[in-house]
């Protein structure tokens, strides 16, 4: 497959492909053209001559543009141009592929592009959702950092239970956070959905690591979890090492609260 390129003339017209959007050339010859217009989106025009004799199997060829047109749609505005130009090169060049009539080399493009734009979507979301988890880890570390700052004070106005239990919610958010980071590197969400839905899910993890260490943390206190912990001068340490714990395991809140409506029932 022989590249001839022909640059557009001092008018800004391509001298054989007029009036085209051409931001990116990926090929040219004298019966095709496979470009990137303004927006990025891959375009060809073919010659009347190429149009007169069509692909060597039009199953095949229809096959190809078929897929090259559901790879385009596959979001990827959220990414960097440069990011972006390469998927869409790498589409482009599927579709010169096809057109010359090199079906398999097409095919292997295309399947390059789907692994290239999908590695990419899984790093941005986890990157939306690790950004979000850290965020709010560090808000909660300082907001814990804060309540143990002024312990006395608030003791004296809250009680040691509704205070412990406060530390022990700042705790599991914390355990949360850890879980997200030490887990994510074998999980693969993709930012195929919504940037929003990714700050979302991260922020529920991070209140319900809040919820589990306080509902650890209260059984704890009432003697329903760990009682060898309610001996003096171990209970609050233990709670907020629970708490935290909890946090880091989505089993162990579901677990307490099943224990909760069993005993409820007995």
């Amino acid at each position: 497959m022989t590249q001839q390129v022909i640059t557009p003339n001092s008018s800004g017209q391509h001298p054989k492909w007029p009036d085209l959007d051409l931001h990116y050339l990926v090929f040219e010859d004298d019966d095709f053209i496979v470009y990137l217009d303004s927006d990025l989106d891959v375009e060809w025009q073919t010659s009347d001559g190429y149009d007169r004799s069509g692909p060597n199997d039009p199953a095949r060829h229809n096959q190809i543009l078929n897929l090259a047109a559901s790879l385009e749609c596959v979001p990827n505005d959220h990414h960097r141009k440069n990011v972006r130009l390469n998927f869409k090169r790498m589409v482009g060049e599927g579709v010169a592929r096809s057109l010359d009539h090199d079906y398999d080399s097409a095919d292997k493009i295309l399947e390059q592009a789907r692994i290239y734009i999908a590695d990419r979507n899984v790093e941005t979301a986890r990157l939306w959702q690790l950004s979000t988890g850290c965020i709010l880890g560090v808000l909660c570390f300082i907001g814990g950092f804060t309540l143990w700052s002024f312990r006395h004070t608030l003791t004296n106005a809250w009680g040691d239970a509704a205070f412990f239990l406060l530390l022990a919610g700042a705790a599991g958010c914390i355990g949360s956070v850890f879980s997200m980071i030490f887990r994510m590197g074998h999980s693969f969400p993709t930012s195929e959905a919504p940037k929003r839905l990714h700050v979302l899910e991260a922020a529920s993890r991070v209140l319900a690591g809040f919820i589990s260490g306080i509902l650890t943390a209260g059984a704890i206190q009432v003697g329903l979890l760990l009682p060898i912990l309610g001996e003096p001068g171990k209970m609050q340490i233990g709670m907020l090492v629970a708490a935290m714990c909890s946090g880091a395991s989505e089993r162990l809140a579901p677990s307490l609260i099943a224990k909760l409506e069993k005993d409820r029932s007995q």
